[in-house]
């Protein structure tokens, strides 16, 4: 039986063709053709390509899921390898990174063609799958907002904040000398000059980085907001019962808002940080979505850029915060805080006596903002400070520098342990620690460089606790 080209049936949708938001971007108009090319429009806000600093682009990572409409079962779509197999149109182009191989693409990115800034306008976008084969079956598109972190070197350490990595032969008290990566070629541990280590405490000792671990030097695209609310209930929505079962998560704590039960999930605030989840939880979000976690390496090299190190700096590059706490447009999609921004300093949500609770990612980002004023990254990813924790891999334990980088292929473990990630070589227990603070966290666990909360994360789920991922 070939593929339905209706757009709707009354059990089964041919094609998914309703608006799909991940705070700014929009998925729309979706239609099948030739029983294997979808035609969709994207937009989103806020968007660049510069080749001045920071000299990058932001992205959108899109990627498609089918339902069949016997078996009710969801499954990734590969797409053709190559960029003549897509197309788009001005201002956008498509980009295949070559990360999954040369017979299948798991998703690819549009982006900007074209030095530019502003919001792009609804563009029209053709995707090529492969392999679909004969049937009938419902089709989604995907899109996730990233931002290119070029390749370059870089300082890990800010010489002050606690447990900061540093050179080898520094001081164990403060101020100690940043470490430079330079490529991607092992980091010894040590005492020497050219070796890596920390504020002295055993604990949180980086081990030996072979080659293959990810040291931040090389380019990833790193997802420009924290997952979303709304995002994560389009997530659970696509897996079989007994996985959304697994990873459901149905709480009004800390301004978390998700009702229902699988597969019926409502995020009805769908633009805040997701908290309250595990690592278990957000590796399966990430394998699922074709992404992976990033290293502590690289959550520094998101952060600074290829600037000097700052002593106690935030993401925003300066030592001075405000903490968000008066809101307005309470629980919309343009919900933020309207404090006064202290002089040369960012925002972030963090602390007691604030808002207690996740707010919208990218929050503090209005039309007239800059680095500072919106609390932005370097390279202009949101919220790597405060909101909710970012989980990372650690370089503290074997199974961490263990990691290889290895990406998730869309699919999410079947019976006997579903709804878990089913990647070779992520860690599961140990490996693992969270970087950047919280909404209850006080300002010094939101320093790049602070590795405080490295060394332990929850088995469970924690309410202050989110995440993103990198590709």
């Amino acid at each position: 039986m070939k593929m339905l080209k209706l757009l709707y049936a009354t059990l089964c949708l041919c094609v998914s063709s309703f608006a799909l938001f991940a705070n700014n971007v929009a998925i729309s108009d979706v239609s099948l053709t030739n029983d294997s090319t979808l035609t969709f429009k994207v937009r989103w806000d806020n968007s660049w390509r510069t080749t001045s600093a920071p000299n990058n682009h932001d992205a959108v990572w899109l990627f498609v899921k089918k339902r069949d409409c016997a078996s009710l079962q969801w499954s990734h779509v590969n797409l053709k390898p190559t960029v003549a197999s897509h197309s788009t149109a001005d201002p956008l182009e498509i980009y295949i990174d070559g990360r999954d191989g040369v017979q299948n693409a798991k998703g690819v990115f549009v982006r900007r063609a074209a030095v530019g800034n502003g919001s792009i306008a609804s563009t029209t976008v053709t995707l090529t799958m492969s392999g679909v084969g004969n049937g009938t079956y419902d089709f989604k598109v995907f899109g996730i907002e990233m931002v290119q972190i070029p390749q370059g070197g870089f300082q890990v350490g800010d010489g002050a904040s606690a447990y900061t990595l540093r050179v080898g032969n520094g001081s164990n008290t403060v101020p100690t000398t940043p470490y430079n990566v330079t490529s991607e070629a092992a980091i010894t541990y040590g005492t020497g000059a050219a070796n890596i280590h920390s504020i002295t405490n055993t604990s949180y000792y980086p081990q030996t980085m072979p080659a293959n671990y990810p040291k931040g030097f090389k380019e990833i695209y790193c997802m420009k907001y924290e997952i979303s609310q709304g995002q994560y209930v389009d997530f659970v929505y696509t897996l079989l019962s007994d996985q959304g079962t697994a990873r459901q998560i149905i709480s009004s704590a800390s301004r978390l808002e998700i009702t229902g039960t699988w597969p019926v999930l409502v995020a009805s605030k769908p633009h805040r940080a997701m908290g309250n989840l595990s690592w278990a939880d957000m590796l399966a979000y990430l394998d699922w979505s074709a992404l992976r976690p990033m290293s502590e390496m690289e959550f520094e090299k998101i952060c600074r850029g290829p600037v000097n190190a700052v002593q106690n700096e935030y993401p925003w590059g300066t030592s001075i915060i405000t903490q968000g706490t008066t809101l307005a447009t309470d629980g919309t999609a343009s919900e933020t805080v309207t404090n006064a921004i202290t002089a040369g300093g960012g925002i972030a949500n963090y602390g007691t006596g604030g808002v207690s609770g996740v707010l919208r990612v990218g929050f503090a980002a209005k039309p007239a903002t800059n680095r500072l004023t919106s609390g932005a990254s370097y390279y202009g990813v949101m919220e790597m400070a405060g909101n909710v924790w970012e989980m990372v891999v650690s370089n503290i334990e074997s199974a961490g520098v263990a990691f290889t980088g290895a990406l998730g292929d869309g699919e999410v473990a079947l019976t006997p342990t579903p709804g878990v990630h089913n990647v070779i070589g992520w860690p599961a227990n140990t490996g693992k620690g969270l970087r950047g603070g919280a909404f209850d966290s006080d300002a010094n666990a939101l320093r790049i460089s602070d590795r405080s909360a490295i060394t332990t994360i929850a088995a469970g789920r924690v309410i202050n606790v989110g995440g993103r991922g990198v590709r």
